[in-house]
């Protein structure tokens, strides 16, 4: 079913200063760490066999206007890209096998018409119109145009996050940046919680095998339990949890931090020499700190990949 855009959509510490997370869980039933490994693989194989597969990202496309007269028809430029690697069929029900499918960059021009501004409703009814003409399964807002529509800013679809993951070019000493002090209560938080670990898992389950040392910055520490005692279990990888980063970590050139916690401060003085960060929630502030105070550090994310896709006009412009 095609997404609608809908308004204001979404999208404790141990007492060492180092704690293994896996000592924690050590004593939990191995079928619970089977069970989780399964759930987690069942919903990344439904999300696979989505039919269309078409993701569309919306940016600001800064002094153009919409409409150039008021009987024009309004248009958002269009740049269409294969995200796919490559295609399989089950030859056992006879459905093919997207894995990844098409994104198209959806440029939102910055007024409705020259001098003037869009009306909320407007803009919505117009991405909204664009969404269903692609037929997409998902979107993503650049952080201008969710500020334009009133939408709170979500992190990218993961079938953008897979293709942001492979540039990442060395997982030996990984850290996971997770969730804060500032993150909400209640079921709604918990159903947030829920769904980033299962994301987690999806994204770096073809990497573990490369991973030496997992260390965990938290102050729910008890949340990441699962995942901590899936990868000691299955890969050997001892789990570390810290609330607050205080000294230098890592190695140089084979430390990889992955921020998914958006109002988090980087040590960026800390971080090892060329480490890779990337940066989940892509916000601009890390994005310009990160290139001032470490340019020997490697900045990835979402709104910057896609930011270059549409800088290079990689494939075709429709409209």
């Amino acid at each position: 079913m095609t997404p609608e855009i809908r308004g204001l959509q979404v999208g404790s510490p141990a007492s060492d200063k180092y704690h293994t997370q896996s000592n924690v869980c050590g004593n939990k039933d191995a079928l619970a760490i089977i069970l989780y490994r399964k759930v987690c693989d069942s919903i990344a194989e439904r999300r696979a066999w989505v039919e269309g597969g078409n993701v569309l990202y919306f940016y600001l496309k800064e002094g153009s206007r919409f409409k150039k007269h008021g009987w024009s028809r309004g248009i958002l430029p269009e740049l269409e890209v294969d995200m796919a690697s490559d295609r399989k069929a089950d030859t056992a029900s006879g459905r093919e096998y997207r894995g990844e499918g098409r994104l198209v960059c959806c440029g939102v021009p910055q007024y409705y018409r020259k001098g003037k501004a869009w009306k909320r409703d407007r803009l919505l009814e117009v991405l909204n119109g664009k969404l269903a003409g692609q037929e997409a399964e998902e979107y993503y807002l650049q952080p201008d145009v969710a500020r334009m529509t009133g939408i709170k800013e979500r992190m990218p679809p993961e079938i953008i996050l897979q293709k942001i993951f492979r540039q990442i070019p060395c997982l030996e000493y990984l850290v996971y940046i997770g969730w804060g002090k500032e993150h909400r209560e209640g079921a709604l938080g918990e159903e947030d919680f829920r769904e980033e670990r299962q994301m987690l898992y999806r994204l770096l389950k073809p990497y573990l095998a490369r991973v030496n040392h997992f260390m965990l910055v938290t102050h729910r520490p008890e949340g990441y339990e699962e995942f901590s005692e899936y990868i000691y279990e299955e890969y050997g990888i001892p789990a570390f949890s810290v609330d607050k980063v205080e000294g230098q970590f890592g190695k140089a050139g084979k430390t990889v931090v992955i921020d998914g916690r958006k109002e988090y401060k980087p040590p960026w003085q800390m971080l090892p020499q060329r480490a890779s960060y990337v940066d989940l929630w892509s916000v601009e502030e890390k994005r310009e700190q990160a290139e001032k105070n470490r340019g020997d550090v490697k900045y990835i994310s979402a709104g910057k990949f896609l930011d270059t896709l549409v800088k290079n006009g990689y494939n075709t412009i429709v409209n």
